[in-house]
Formats: C-alpha cells, structure tokens, sequence
C-alpha cells in the first residue's frame, strides 16, 4: 500500500500560516526544517504582522496591564480583557528583576516593548521584550558622559525597513536644573546591534522626562518639550525613525502656556494624544489629524477632585482609565460620572495600560537561543 504526500505550494502556505496566531507558529517551527525557516523569516515575520495589524482594526484587541505589587514585591504583566469585567486571562512571565522594584516602560511598537532600568541619569539596562514569543534581548551600554547629565528615550520602528530603533538624546548638566542645549544623539538599531552617535545635534529644546513619556506614530517619536528661549512655551518634538530627522508640532494654546510637568504625551487609538493634568482633574486631547494643529480637540475631562492620581488612557468604550490617590486602578464613565474599583492596586509609576498585539517580531535574533527550546517551549 502506498502512501501519499501532500504538496502545498508554497505561497498557498504561506496564505495559511500568516492567519494564525503566535503560539501554534511557534509550534509549527518545530514540524520540519523547512517550516522553521519559512516562519523564522523575516519577510514572513513581517507578512504575519501586516495581517495581525489589519486584522486587529476590527477587533476588540486585549490590554497589557503592568503594577508593581508590594506583597510579594514583584511587577505583574497581566493581559485583561476590554470589556465589562476587566478580567485577567492571562500572566506574562517577565524576565527581568529590576533593582528599584519595577522597570520604566519607555514605550510599545508592534508587540514589543522597549524597558529601561534606570532612575533617570543612572542607567542600569535598556531591554527589549517580547513577552507573546518569550524573546528578550539586552542593548550594550550606550556612551556615558563624564559630567552629570539626564537623558531621554525614545522607541519605535523605521516603517520601510522593519529596524526597531532606541533613541537617547543627552542633556550635559551646566548647574542643578539647568542644562546645556542642544543635546547629543545616539541612535541603536535591532539589524546593527550597536549605538551609534546621529552626528549632528539634537533640536535646542528641552525635553520633559518627569512622566516618562513618549509616543510613536506615523514612524516618528514624539516627546512633549520646551523653548528655553521661547518663554518657556511648549511643543511637541518629533523623530522621524526613518530618514532620523527632527520636526516640531504645535500645541493648542490651552497646552502651550501649561507647566510642562503637567502634560504627558501618549496615543488614544492611532492619534496622537496629550493629557493636561489639574488638581484632581485631566482633560484629554487628541490630534485627529496628524500634522494638523487645527485638528487638535479636547475629547474628554476627569474631574475628580480628591480622588484621581493619574490618568493612563482610554478604553474601547469610552471610559477612562485612572489611578486613585488610593493606588487604586478604576474605570472612569465621563457620560455618568461614575468610578469602579477595578480590584487592583500599585505604586502610580508602576501602572501601565496599553493595546496588547502578539507578533513574532525578535523571533529571527534569537534563532540559536530557540533551536534549544522549541521542544520544551509551555504555554
């Protein structure tokens, strides 16, 4: 009796492969030689993500929560479903331990996120992770310099060759609260490996690194900063990650004139977006049309004065998110003006939400580390 083999051409297969998701690709690998190289792949890796991109437009994508927990003195990355319940369905195990209890997170980009260990000037490790393939990958040490200095961070992706990038600009110290301007630039990239210096200065404005913010879109890095010889206006700097040019959007006269330490840059949904935070209140604005000043629109406003900490974004339904002057996570209902307790506490640094999205981005880097574990890899 004979057998018969089954011959699936091969952009048939990949048709198939780039649905599905993360974990049985990751299961797949191990099927035979030539289904590890086809999803070990970076074109495949990057066909696979384009379709979760669009595939997840339409769909209710989970949230990333992260909270330092002071019991058991550990950060907890938890994945919650957007809806009703909040409810946990699953616990990412992080890699990392952390010498001041829990890590900054600079920023997300398509399933990764880019961590560092540090305490503003002392950086102790700057990290890439992506916890739905349980790849990490530690970045050397960027230069130092001699003098007292603080930094700021920046991380996303260069859109037309799919080279994750950190970006570190360097503020010399020239006497306390005062700092030399512009500053230096280093740039790292995934496909080198390396730190290099950008070679020309950074833009002679001053960054805001009080709420450890920043927001990637359309393939550029935003952080809230200043002009030093403006009068202290703000603005919004840009980095392109692509031709590593810096740009500069203007706010709304309502965020202009703002202590910078008041403001936090962020994304709502794929618009760029600034919280103005109050005594006891935050409104919400975003930039409905990127580049467009004009289409900056003040969304929303928590009022709670005595009652909320820190705003940390928007849900599917259009509740806020916040933090309690309790070090409680709540659900904010602006339409009632209603508060729910969602059962979870932690330090208001440590709380963290955002979309959540399984890639395979790392995968290929880490090809010799995962030939070892495919067979031992647990879900």
């Amino acid at each position: 009796m004979s057998t018969m083999s089954v011959y699936v051409p091969p952009d048939l297969l990949i048709q198939i492969l780039r649905r599905l998701p993360v974990k049985s690709l990751i299961r797949f690998t191990s099927v035979c030689k030539s289904w590890y190289f086809l999803i070990t792949n970076p074109n495949f890796i990057t066909t696979h993500l384009n379709q979760t991109i669009a595939s997840n437009k339409n769909q209710n994508r989970p949230l990333l929560l992260r909270y330092y927990n002071k019991d058991d003195e550990k950060e907890h990355y938890t994945l919650r479903h957007d809806d009703e319940t909040f409810s946990r369905f699953l616990e990412l195990e992080f890699p990392f331990k952390c010498q001041l209890g829990y890590v900054r997170i600079v920023g997300s980009c398509n399933g990764l996120l880019c961590l560092s260990d540090d305490f503003f000037a002392n950086t102790n490790g700057i990290f890439l992770w992506n916890p739905s393939i349980r790849q990490s990958l530690v970045l050397p040490a960027p230069n130092k310099p001699e003098s007292p200095h603080m930094f700021v961070l920046g991380f996303g992706v260069d859109i037309a060759t799919n080279d994750y990038k950190v970006v570190r600009l360097v503020y010399c110290k020239q006497y306390p609260l005062h700092y030399e301007y512009p500053p230096t630039v280093e740039i790292y990239t995934v496909s080198s490996g390396l730190w290099r210096s950008l070679g020309t200065p950074g833009p002679s404005y001053g960054m805001v690194e009080l709420l450890w913010s920043q927001a990637f879109v359309n393939g550029a890095v935003h952080w809230i900063a200043f002009n030093p010889a403006g009068g202290g206006h703000n603005l919004i700097v840009s980095f392109d990650m692509g031709n590593e040019v810096f740009s500069k959007i203007m706010l709304p006269d309502a965020l202009a004139g703002e202590h910078q330490s008041n403001l936090y840059i962020t994304v709502v949904g794929e618009c760029l977006s600034v919280f103005r935070y109050g005594i006891g209140s935050c409104c919400i604005w975003v930039m409905k049309e990127y580049g467009v000043v004009k289409s900056w629109t003040e969304l929303v406003t928590v009022n709670l004065p005595g009652a909320t900490d820190r705003t940390l974004g928007l849900r599917k339904n259009g509740e806020v998110l916040l933090s309690t002057t309790e070090k409680i996570l709540a659900s904010y209902d602006p339409k009632t003006q209603q508060i729910k307790d969602l059962g979870i506490q932690g330090n208001r640094r440590s709380l963290y939400v955002d979309t959540y999205m399984e890639t395979l981005v790392l995968l290929k880097r880490q090809n010799r580390f995962l030939e070892g574990q495919l067979h031992s890899f647990e879900w």
